[in-house]
C-alpha cells in the first residue's frame, strides 16, 4: 500500500477496502481476506487491519461474525435521528435508486385510524419502497381525509399518480401548502408478518424494523401518520447522545396508547 498524504494508514486500507466494495469487487456477503491475509498483502500491521476494519464496521459497511471472520453487508438505508428526510431523500442521499409500487389506497377503519393518533376519518396508502432493485420497505400511511382533500393525487379516486414509481407524499404535500416541518418517530423491532415477507421476497422468520411517524405541518396539523415497516438487513439508524437532562415542558411527546399513539 502507497503513502497517502497524511491519513493515518488505517484509513488508507479502509478507503481502499471500501472502494473495492463500491466497485463490486467485494459484494455483499463476501468474506473479507483475514486480518492475516489483509496484513500480507498490504504491508501492514495487523492492528492496522483491526481498525481498518473496525472503521468499516461502525459505517455499516461490513459485519463481524464470531469465530467466522469480517463479512460485506447489505447495503442499508442509513438514517440519522434529527435530520428530516422522506425515505425517497434519505436513499437518494445515500447513493441509491429508490421507486415504489403502489399496493392499495383505500378508507382507513376507526380502529386503524385511533391506533395512529387520527381522530377523524382517513385514507390508508400502502406502499412497497424500493432501494436499488431490493423490496425493503412498506410505508402504511394513515392521512386525514381533511388532508387528502387538499391534495391532488390523494382527492380522487382515480390514480392521479400515486401508482408512479418516483411517487413522493412528502412533495405532494409540499405542493399543497402542507409542506412537513417536524415530525415525531418511535422505532421499535419484530419479526415479519407472512404478507410482509410475501412483499419483501423473503423466508419467515425474519426481523423487521418498524418506525411511527407522525408528521406536522409548520401549522401544527398532522397531515400523516404512517407505519414504516423496513426489513432489519435493510435498515440503519444512527444517533448523537449528549449526556444530560431533558426538559420534558419543550415540545410534543410520542407515547404509546392502547397499542396505538398520543401527542
Amino acid at each position: 500500500m502507497q503513502p497517502s498524504g497524511h491519513a493515518p494508514r488505517y484509513r488508507q486500507l479502509a478507503d481502499l477496502l471500501r472502494g473495492r466494495i463500491d466497485a463490486g469487487d467485494l459484494k455483499a456477503g463476501d468474506r473479507l481476506p483475514s486480518e492475516t491475509e489483509l496484513s500480507v498483502a498490504h504491508g501492514v500491521s495487523r492492528g492496522t487491519v483491526v481498525r481498518a476494519v473496525a472503521e468499516l464496521v461502525s459505517q455499516g459497511l461490513v459485519n463481524r461474525r464470531q469465530g467466522s471472520g469480517s463479512y460485506v453487508a447489505s447495503r442499508s438505508l442509513h438514517r440519522k435521528a434529527g435530520h428530516l428526510l422522506s425515505f425517497s431523500e434519505s436513499v437518494r442521499l445515500d447513493g441509491h435508486r429508490t421507486r415504489q409500487r403502489l399496493v392499495d389506497y383505500r378508507p382507513a377503519t376507526n380502529v386503524e385510524a385511533r391506533q395512529l393518533a387520527i381522530n377523524g376519518p382517513a385514507m390508508t396508502l400502502r406502499r412497497l419502497r424500493y432501494v436499488d432493485d431490493t423490496p425493503c420497505a412498506i410505508h402504511v400511511s394513515c392521512i386525514p381525509v381533511s388532508v387528502c382533500s387538499r391534495v391532488a393525487a390523494l382527492a380522487s379516486d382515480a390514480d392521479d399518480g400515486r401508482n408512479r414509481p418516483d411517487f413522493s407524499l412528502y412533495s405532494h404535500f409540499a405542493d399543497a401548502g402542507l409542506a412537513v416541518h417536524q415530525a415525531r418517530e418511535r422505532v421499535t423491532a419484530r419479526l415479519a408478518t407472512d404478507d410482509e415477507c410475501a412483499l419483501f421476497e423473503i423466508v419467515a422468520p425474519a426481523a423487521v424494523i418498524v418506525v411511527m411517524r407522525l408528521s406536522y405541518a409548520e401549522t401544527g396539523e398532522l397531515v400523516e401518520a404512517v407505519e414504516a415497516v423496513y426489513r432489519a438487513d435493510y435498515y440503519t439508524y444512527d444517533a448523537h447522545l449528549v449526556r444530560g437532562h431533558r426538559d420534558a415542558s419543550k415540545g410534543p411527546r410520542l407515547v404509546a396508547s392502547n397499542g396505538g399513539f398520543t401527542v
